[in-house]
């Protein structure tokens, strides 16, 4: 806190006693190095002035020399650091250390009884310099003591900020040249920093990071890579893309108001559709003609037990072999739904029973069919989509699916300190020759080529990549876990409350989400295939493009379509086999009918040839007769009447 010096100035008690207050603070730290000749009764009259006016004061002694505040990274927001500079200019050695994250506060003593004090974060354009702030000259000039950050930072007075950038399409459309430079085309985070610099007054410039990724955490060794590890480095001064807060990174960086409220997903291909040709014909599978038969022989039976039941007891004359044969076709013209005047009796209860079977037909089975077949020409997929991560995991066993992540990735960080299912995902990774892409846009090109890859990502930017090649081709989960994305910036960024209220207003305003909208609708007048971005991505992704180029797309991965004849094959197919069937039953009643001629013809040569045949049909007849009038007596005792 202070330099050689012996005796401390007159009123320096005073002095530091309203500064304290007027910071305002209620601890207060003094430290002592080793070189340090001040007298004991200084301190401790400063130590009980402080105390009377309940500022708590811890002494702390330093025996050897260190850059505690550098090497620690003892660097935060509420830390205030004030040195006391008695005589002469403040060093340019001394300015030179100083980060504009260390809020550092200077008293000089220009001539007795005045105290000037200095502040590091008095201008926003200004690094590495010192501004006067206040002075005290038997009292403080003027309270609070610094100027709070929010009226220093609201208008950065033209600061020119370098800024990182990564391709992340919606959130940065990056064009990397030879020549280490980027070009910026677009993007929905690229207009919230133009927005932020137009209405803070400060201007930026893209460079291209070290390591195009954005870093996880900090390492065992000590390091942290990625974009955020340089402004954990305090080499950058922010990072705007989709940065998702995790408390890895908490730990190196600090995030602002949320940017945009995500959920994480996994991308896999598209399962492959059914035949718009068999979609007609699939209803008819093997397990429904069971059912089929089984109600034909079931409804024909039925309706002609109704009708020859009477008879049974009244013992008329009548053809029962052609009622059935009759009952069977009826009700079969029921079922197929056409138009039979000719009725197998006229009784009310057959009627009622016909009545019945061709509501069951119409409203029942014809309906379900109707559904099942609108379903199938819907074209559903082979086989079920895997939405879960159960399912994934299941695939990945069984079915010998990938899963790939994005480099220095927050999904890559809930596969590495996940457990349960994420923690299976990551072991079942460790099999595959590929875990890690450079960018989501490789990844999800990857799953277009490949078919049996799924990745894992932020839900937002795989659903732009799905619109810019083909939502058709892809298949979306359902939604993993919460995530958030925001600013990041350096611990102990002054302007971080001004970056929140702004990002604040901007998302309750629904601002952001009319960004990220507008990028989904600019999307027609882009490509809906993308070109590598880089040298390094075109040949990794070399197999990719060739064959989305080369390759026509297949029947599965061609969209909804209009109603054409193609879809009507199959209604065609039908109506042939219709045809064949029909055919075929004709063919089979013209050999039944000729079978029935021929036998009738034997058997009327037969009955010529055998003399006793006549009185076997006379003693028949007469005996029928004899039983008829014997059931009509029993029936009229009964009180039943014998006629229809």
């Amino acid at each position: 806190m202070t330099r050689n010096q012996e005796h401390l100035p007159k009123d320096f008690s005073k002095a530091i006693m309203d500064i304290a207050i007027g910071l305002p603070t209620n601890i207060l730290t003094i430290v002592r190095g080793n070189t340090t000749n001040i007298r004991s009764e200084d301190f401790s009259g400063i130590m009980c002035l402080l105390a009377e006016n309940n500022i708590q004061v811890i002494k702390l002694d330093i025996n050897e020399t260190r850059d505690v505040i550098t090497i620690n990274n003892y660097i935060h927001r509420s830390i205030l650091y004030i040195f006391f500079w008695p005589r002469g200019e403040i060093s340019k050695l001394f300015l030179s250390g100083i980060k504009e994250a260390i809020r550092v506060a200077v008293i000089t003593n220009p001539r007795p009884k005045v105290f000037r004090l200095y502040y590091n974060q008095a201008s926003p354009n200004k690094l590495n310099h010192l501004t006067l702030v206040n002075w005290w000259s038997g009292s403080l000039y003027k309270s609070p003591a610094l100027p709070p950050a929010d009226k220093v930072y609201h208008d950065f007075q033209g600061r020119i900020f370098d800024v990182p950038v990564l391709h992340a399409p919606p959130w940065h459309f990056v064009i990397y040249n030879n020549d280490s430079t980027v070009n910026v085309t677009g993007g929905r985070d690229d207009k919230l920093l133009s927005l932020l610099a137009k209405k803070l007054n400060f201007k930026y410039r893209y460079y291209d990071p070290p390591e195009r990724s954005q870093g996880t955490r900090i390492a065992g060794n000590g390091t942290f890579k990625g974009t955020l590890g340089l402004i954990w480095k305090r080499k950058a001064d922010f990072f705007l893309g989709d940065v998702t807060m995790t408390w890895e990174r908490l730990q190196a960086v600090e995030f602002s108001f949320l940017t945009l409220a995500d959920s994480g997903a996994f991308l896999t291909h598209a399962p492959d559709k059914l035949s718009e040709t068999l979609a007609i014909i699939r209803p008819f599978r093997w397990e429904v003609w069971p059912l089929v038969g089984a109600t034909l022989l079931i409804t024909g039976p039925a309706l002609w037990i109704v009708i020859a039941a009477p008879l049974l007891w009244q013992r008329r004359k009548g053809n029962k072999l052609a009622l059935l044969n009759s009952c069977c076709w009826f009700t079969t013209s029921l079922f197929l739904r056409q138009s039979s005047s000719k009725e197998p009796s006229k009784t009310h209860k057959a009627r009622l029973v016909s009545i019945l079977i061709s509501l069951g037909a119409t409203y029942v089975i014809g309906d379900m069919y109707s559904a099942n077949l609108t379903s199938l020409l819907a074209r559903p997929a082979k086989e079920p989509p895997i939405g879960t991560l159960p399912a994934l995991e299941e695939a990945m066993r069984e079915n010998g699916y990938e899963l790939v992540v994005e480099s220095h990735s927050s999904s890559l960080a809930i596969l590495q300190n996940g457990t349960g299912v994420y923690g299976r995902l990551a072991r079942l990774m460790r099999r595959q020759r590929i875990q890690r892409v450079r960018s989501v846009e490789i990844g999800v090109r990857l799953v277009l080529t490949k078919r049996r890859v799924a990745i894992l990502g932020g839900r937002e930017t795989l659903y732009y990549d799905t619109e810019r090649f083909g939502a058709h081709n892809f298949h979306l989960s359902e939604k993993l876990y919460t995530r958030y994305s925001a600013i990041a910036l350096q611990i102990g960024c002054p302007y971080l409350e001004t970056f929140n209220n702004l990002a604040m207003t901007l998302f309750e305003a629904g601002i952001l989400s009319k960004m990220t909208t507008d990028e989904y609708k600019n999307l027609p007048k882009e490509s809906r295939k993308s070109k590598p971005v880089t040298e390094s991505d075109s040949k990794e992704s070399t197999d990719v493009t060739e064959n989305s180029q080369n390759e026509p797309q297949s029947e599965s991965t061609i969209g909804l379509e209009p109603v054409s004849l193609t879809m009507l094959r199959g209604a065609f197919c039908l109506l042939g086999i219709g045809y064949f069937l029909s055919a075929a039953v004709l063919l089979t009643e013209i050999h039944i009918h000729r079978r029935k001629e021929n036998q009738k013809i034997t058997n009327s040569t037969d009955m010529s040839n055998t003399p006793h045949s006549t009185r076997r049909i006379y003693l028949k007849q007469h005996f029928e007769k004899m039983f008829k009038i014997i059931y009509v007596f029993i029936d009229r005792a009964l009180r039943h009447d014998g006629r229809e």
